[in-house]
């Protein structure tokens, strides 16, 4: 992620690190305020106006993706592929990218009813994800 950062033309700072690092270390969603507090270990200084511009950066770089949640807020998770949707847990808020996503015939109706021309979407599916459909059975 930092690689692609700088070969971007984006500065290599220590606060950038902080959030990358908090990202990549989340192993599912967090929250500016999450990435924020697990940033800090790295560079105390760090800042949330900062938290929010490095993921402004990255999700231009679409190294990351904006996740909404149930209470309206965003979350943010790693992207692995270039065109990727996730889904979530709605019990531990996990989140998993998945390829692919077959909508072509629904944005073809969709642009046929409202003359609209779609240039871009993304999907979110909630669940239970295995674990917590494990631990609900015990």
């Amino acid at each position: 992620m930092l690689a692609a950062l700088v070969k971007a033309g984006h500065s290599n700072t220590r606060a950038r690190r902080a959030v990358i690092a908090a990202i990549c270390e989340t192993g599912g969603q967090a929250s500016p305020a999450d990435l924020l507090a697990s940033g800090r270990v790295h560079h105390p200084a760090l800042g949330l106006v900062t938290v929010y511009r490095t993921l402004e950066i990255l999700l231009e770089l679409d190294l990351v993706r904006k996740l909404h949640t149930d209470d309206g807020c965003h979350s943010y998770a790693p992207s692995t592929h270039h065109h990727g949707h996730h889904v979530i847990c709605q019990q531990c808020q996990r989140a998993m990218e998945f390829e692919g996503c077959d909508l072509e015939t629904v944005v073809a109706a969709v642009e046929a009813r409202t003359g609209f021309q779609v240039r871009s979407h993304w999907l979110e599916l909630f669940g239970v994800c295995p674990e917590c459909q494990t631990k609900s059975v015990r």
